[in-house]
């Protein structure tokens, strides 16, 4: 799915998300978009939202509640990077490889899924597409390079599970407090991490844009996974 920046998509079939959205337990509002913003040329992230019990992509008409089906919600973001063309499709790569291994083999839970195996999915879901775009960047010499950052969320009841490769942030928004709740796979934090860096430091550090990791970059990953459980009135 391409996301055509700054555009929102509506599910097809609110009345279904509607129904869903009464008889779920959680109740979310859900808001993505992407834009190019005022200084580059061409946009290289991508975004997903998905409804993983009706496997479904896309998202709702503004503010409009749904509920969390008993196979979970699916998010992520994606900071592609690589110039020309390639940015933009290592980040469109992660978005479906990450969906569609993830709803892959869902119909063998009829009942739902066990937060365990959500987390363990995740995490491979995120290995696979690092895997897939490494093999297409080093097969198509137009596309070296090219690779992307993922924060990608899964959510079952008020369980979220954070699977993380670079160093796109999530956010928890609590009351008036906002916590990061990722951890940078950045130079700069690692530094500041080992006590060789401040944090005033790090505002003018020449290298705090080098990230250790991508998807791409390797044909094998470390995925940072974090758990939050989340409270109502919370915003990720």
């Amino acid at each position: 799915m391409t996301q055509p920046p700054p555009s929102v998509e509506n599910l097809a079939d609110a009345t279904e998300a509607e129904a869903t959205a009464a008889t779920s337990p959680i109740r979310v509002r859900l808001f993505a978009r992407t834009d190019v913003g005022q200084v580059r040329e061409h946009n290289e992230d991508n975004f997903l939202v998905a409804d993983l019990s009706r496997k479904s992509r896309g998202l709702l008409e503004a503010n409009r509640p749904t509920g969390i089906g008993p196979h979970g919600a699916l998010f992520a973001v994606c900071d592609g990077m690589g110039g020309a063309a390639a940015g933009e499709v290592a980040s469109q790569m992660a978005v479906d490889i990450i969906y569609e291994r993830m709803v892959d083999g869902l119909d063998g839970f009829p009942a739902g899924i066990e937060r365990d195996d959500v987390a363990r999915r995740l995490v491979r879901a995120i290995e696979m597409a690092g895997f897939r775009i490494f093999s297409e960047a080093k097969s198509d010499r137009s596309r070296r390079g090219m690779g992307t950052t993922v924060t990608g969320a899964a959510l079952v009841d008020d369980h979220l599970f954070l699977g993380q490769v670079g160093d796109s942030r999530g956010y928890i928004l609590r009351g008036n407090r906002l916590v990061q709740v990722t951890r940078d796979q950045s130079l700069v934090n690692q530094l500041i991490e080992a006590g060789q860096l401040t944090e005033e430091e790090a505002e003018t550090f020449e290298h705090n844009n080098i990230i250790l990791q991508a998807l791409g970059t390797s044909d094998t990953v470390q995925v940072d996974l974090t758990y939050v459980q989340l409270r109502k009135g919370d915003t990720l």
